[in-house]
């Protein structure tokens, strides 16, 4: 009898800061914008909410715990290579992604025209489909530290699976 593979859903959220005199980064995407957001690394919000989510689905903690923000190794780092070396490893562990939803939240940049490319990327980045991504772009409203455009939020969910480990 074969086995039916092990479907996992797995949540990610991440909050940066606005600054001056950062590059934006959303999705792996420079956006263009007068500001960036402040991190350790490149404090790409998006690919930060996404790496949680995929950690979360295969139950392996957290963006915190596999690069820390303490950790000189990871300054100024850029989150297309830590998503990278996130999905190197649960693929190899025999993890498939089958969808992304995401959504960011910005009172600015507007993010529309931009939402295709970073789809497009965000599916170059896992190796799937753009038919297998969604992105969202939402405003604060003016309501709030994204409202004021003093932080920009994103979050991530994901279906990821797996064939059992002792099917053939």
């Amino acid at each position: 009898m074969q086995e039916l593979p092990v479907y996992r859903v797995g949540e990610g959220h991440d909050t940066h800061r606005t600054v001056s005199g950062r590059p934006l980064m959303l999705g792996g995407v420079h956006v263009t914008a007068e500001f960036g957001l402040d991190g350790h690394s490149d404090a790409d919000v998006l690919l930060h909410a996404v790496i949680d989510a995929i950690l979360g689905a295969t139950g392996q903690g957290d963006i915190g715990e596999w690069f820390p923000n303490t950790a000189a190794e990871w300054k100024d780092a850029d989150s297309v290579e830590l998503l990278q070396h996130v999905t190197d490893s649960v693929v190899k562990d025999g993890w498939k992604l089958e969808n992304l939803d995401c959504t960011i939240c910005a009172e600015r940049p507007r993010l529309g025209e931009w939402k295709p490319q970073i789809r497009r990327r965000l599916a170059d980045l896992l190796n799937v489909s753009s038919a297998d991504i969604n992105v969202k772009a939402k405003s604060g409203e003016a309501v709030g530290p994204v409202g004021r455009g003093e932080a920009i939020t994103a979050s991530a969910v994901v279906l990821m699976t797996r064939m059992p480990k002792d099917s053939k």
